[in-house]
């Protein structure tokens, strides 16, 4: 029996040095299995795209987790800037919230390095932090929108509103306007025909156009007009009618503005002043008619109401037989379109 068992005594200690030498083996085996490379992350891979959106990434495509507090902020781009311009005067937030603590006002006109969008707001880069504007406060540099009126409707709405924001003096919301004295071309159709015209020849030259009206069986207040150009910040609003007299041989072109102490919106005086004097200027040497003046005035709600660059053209008289039946050409409209456009071109210059 006794040899039995030292064969079996074997049998147990070969088993036990396979055993041994089996762990050795997988422990050789796992020790040589390739490390990730001392400068690779350890981040899981389910998170490697939204490091690798940081723009810290090496040439493996791996994050790099070298110690750099500033990288890690989020004031690191995801994308390259884009640079753009303000509106208006905009609030910058901490986070993309009207209710979240402001840091800075920003001027009109102020150029921002925009990083990205969400949910209407925009990111942007002030001294390498990130901060958040609402997007509609923001345009490309070279992108201008302008908001054309077509003046009077079919229907004139004689209800009364303030002649200003906050006023007590009160005036009809909007007339019917003037009507040709030989034509009999009323002015709400007049002033369409040329504000399409206007409409086609600024798109094909590359402004963002809104029409407050493009059919004349509306009812849009002056007021209401105003506050269209002033919710989309237009960077122009031009108000397009035409003129009548009592003397029917008065002819010309004028444009319109507030005066300089326009208890509503005389911080605008001089940017509307210039707007009014370069489309006259244009207006004029298009079509070779009359030169009146620019006419500063505040009692025109339409003006009033506006946070905007406005004015009002009166492309020319329809009391006036010559200069009413000129107007009724698609020509002649044609000309006071490009006129006004020009005006608009040398007002961005």
């Amino acid at each position: 029996m006794k040899p039995a068992r030292k064969k079996r005594n074997s049998y147990l200690i070969l088993i036990a040095v396979i055993v041994l030498l089996t762990a050795i083996l997988i422990g050789l085996v796992s020790c040589g299995v390739p490390k990730l490379k001392q400068d690779d992350s350890t981040t899981p891979p389910e998170t490697t795209d939204a490091a690798a959106s940081t723009g810290q990434t090496d040439t493996a495509g791996t994050a790099d987790t070298t110690d750099n507090t500033e990288a890690t902020q989020p004031s690191t781009p995801a994308v390259d800037p884009v640079t753009m311009r303000t509106v208006t005067n905009v609030n910058v937030y901490v986070s993309p919230d009207s209710n979240a603590p402001t840091v800075a006002t920003l001027a009109k006109d102020t150029q921002v390095d925009v990083i990205g969008k969400e949910q209407g707001w925009s990111a942007i880069l002030i001294s390498n932090q990130t901060y958040y504007v609402p997007s509609e406060t923001l345009r490309e540099l070279d992108q201008y929108l302008i908001v054309i009126d077509a003046g009077h409707q079919s229907k004139g709405n004689y209800e009364k509103e303030p002649v200003g924001p906050g006023s007590t003096e009160m005036k009809i919301k909007v007339a019917a306007g003037t009507t040709g004295v030989s034509t009999g071309i009323p002015e709400y159709k007049l002033t369409l025909a040329v504000s399409l015209k206007l409409r086609d020849i600024l798109e094909a030259r590359g402004y963002k156009v809104v029409m407050i009206r493009s059919h004349h069986e509306v009812n849009i207040s002056n007021a209401e007009r105003a506050e269209v150009a002033n919710k989309l910040y237009a960077d122009a609003f031009i108000r397009v009618h035409a003129n009548g007299s009592e003397n029917s041989s008065v002819n010309g072109i004028m444009t319109l503005c507030q005066t300089k102490d326009n208890p509503y919106n005389a911080d605008i005086y001089e940017e509307c002043k210039e707007l009014a004097t370069l489309v006259l200027d244009e207006m004029v040497s298009a079509t070779g008619a009359n030169k009146q003046f620019v006419w500063e005035v505040d009692t025109m709600s339409g003006i009033n109401w506006c946070q905007v660059p406005v004015t009002i053209v009166e492309m020319g008289y329809m009391s006036n037989p010559e200069e009413d039946e000129r107007m009724a050409l698609d020509e002649y409209q044609q000309k006071l379109a490009e006129g006004i456009a020009n005006g608009i071109d040398k007002y961005f210059e």
